[in-house]
């Protein structure tokens, strides 16, 4: 059994708290920024990270929030849901750190930022031009990869733990639905509302990190004859 003093139960409401305020201050941070994009910026077809670009008005009101969001999701995925979820399988610990490394996005992007956006008449070729553009999409499309994968494997862990087990099924809805964003991003048919797309991707998937967040607080205030899982 793992008892919950052993693995101190206040810490991981903490990093509960920490989860969820990561998940709320990046949708907050792309939300205002697109506000105050204009001119050209169109949320509807453009991405999100159009708006770290090199030539974009006010980068830093995306990626410093950004940043700061990455390393909470960070440390809550490793100092949170690990504790809380490997006590035994190896699902637990991939999944978690699954987690953990589509977070790093938010570092990525502030350090290797498109050389332009579309609004500006530049094309995916052309953002890419330079090697931080380059390593920027490159980092994008892992960490998508690794966020479609995470809450499939988390799923096979939830159904091991009583407290977790009822989030088994909405996890692999979730990752569902992320497959068929990712693939309507990547058609060609949807290019005029691309932008939509990736914003309903990143709401999905902030909203499942947000309930995980949650569950990990109520979870880790339980008495300890509930909140203890078996191996």
């Amino acid at each position: 059994m793992i008892r919950p003093e052993r693995i101190a139960p206040a810490s991981l409401a903490r990093w509960g708290l920490v989860g969820l305020s990561g998940e709320a201050l990046f949708t907050i941070s792309w939300i205002v920024t697109q506000l105050v994009e204009r001119p050209g910026y169109r949320p509807l077809r453009d991405d999100i990270s159009d708006m770290g670009a090199l030539t974009a008005p006010h980068p830093w009101l995306l990626l410093v929030p950004g940043a700061l969001a990455s390393a909470a999701l960070i440390g809550f995925a490793l100092r949170g849901l690990r504790p809380a979820l490997v006590a035994a399988g190896r699902a637990g610990r991939t999944g978690v750190w699954l987690a953990a490394l589509s977070a790093v996005q938010g570092f990525s992007d502030a350090v290797f930022r498109p050389d332009c956006r579309a609004a500006d008449g530049c094309t995916p070729a052309q953002a890419a031009v330079s090697w931080h553009g380059q390593l920027h999409a490159a980092i994008g499309l892992a960490s998508i990869i690794l966020l479609v994968l995470t809450p499939f494997v988390l799923a096979r862990r939830f159904r091991r733990l009583p407290e977790w087990r009822d989030l088994a099924a909405p996890s692999v809805l979730v990752g569902a639905f992320l497959v068929a964003g990712v693939f309507a991003v990547v058609a060609s048919q949807t290019a005029a509302v691309h932008g939509l797309i990736q914003r309903a991707i990143a709401l999905l998937g902030g909203t499942w990190g947000a309930l995980l967040a949650v569950r990990l607080y109520q979870w880790s205030r339980l008495p300890p004859s509930r909140s203890a899982s078996p191996r």
